[in-house]
């Protein structure tokens, strides 16, 4: 089968949070998600309009490779929900940006808004192992379940970490609960201010909490330049 791929937009730019903030990539946005946050920041991907893009493997390995930034980005919308192993590139570091309630190497299907289907076979654990997996498990905060069961999954992956939005301190401590409750390595949790204005990402005072409860503090480096701007 071969797969399909539904693109909100492609772009370069700065990789803006977790640990490859600042470094120059090119971004594959992927349109579609499984889920509705309340305070996503690409609600557009949800919708089968604004420009939808329907591509193959062939045509976007070609774009990937025409990119002179060694960094790709898959991001969403969710792009677990497409055979993402069909588009590593060698010489090229694929990341994924993943709610992570999608696993990879099981087979994935979902109804869209326009009538059609995804249908995605299996991901190839080898070739995504390759991968740098950025897990943003959504928190009661973004009014979704979280699906604490998928974490066993994402700890076996060793080019993993997991960031967590958050909003107050009582998120900080939900995190702190969650990642005692299943082992999650400390090293390997970021968190970042939920917002897209730059006085949302300017706030010490929980920056200070982060830093006190041992996590690593993720940057909205995007959202501090160009503020709620797309392709960014």
């Amino acid at each position: 089968m071969n797969p399909v791929y539904y693109l909100s937009e492609t772009f370069e730019s700065i990789q803006g949070e977790g640990d490859f903030a600042g470094v120059r990539s090119f971004f594959v946005r992927f349109h579609f998600c499984n889920l509705r946050c309340l305070w996503c920041d690409t609600k557009y991907t949800w919708v089968a309009t604004n420009g939808i893009q329907q591509t193959s493997a062939d045509e976007l390995i070609a774009q990937i490779k025409a990119s002179p930034a060694k960094h790709i980005i898959l991001t969403g919308g969710e792009p677990a929900m497409y055979r993402l192993d069909k588009l590593a590139v060698v010489g090229k570091k694929m990341h994924v940006e993943t709610n992570g309630t999608i696993l990879p190497t099981k087979p994935f299907e979902m109804a869209l808004p326009n009538g059609k289907k995804i249908l995605r076979e299996a991901m190839e654990r080898a070739v995504i192992e390759q991968f740098h997996w950025v897990v943003s498990p959504k928190m009661a905060n973004a009014g979704e379940l979280l699906d604490e069961q998928a974490l066993l999954y994402w700890k076996t992956m060793d080019d993993c970490i997991f960031k967590f939005i958050i909003q107050t301190k009582s998120d900080i401590d939900a995190v702190d609960n969650l990642v005692q409750k299943w082992a999650l390595p400390k090293e390997k949790v970021y968190l970042a201010l939920e917002g897209n204005t730059v006085e949302s990402q300017l706030n010490g005072k929980l920056v200070d909490e982060i830093i006190t409860q041992g996590y690593h503090f993720s940057p909205r480096l995007q959202v501090m330049l160009w503020g709620d701007k797309r392709m960014k």
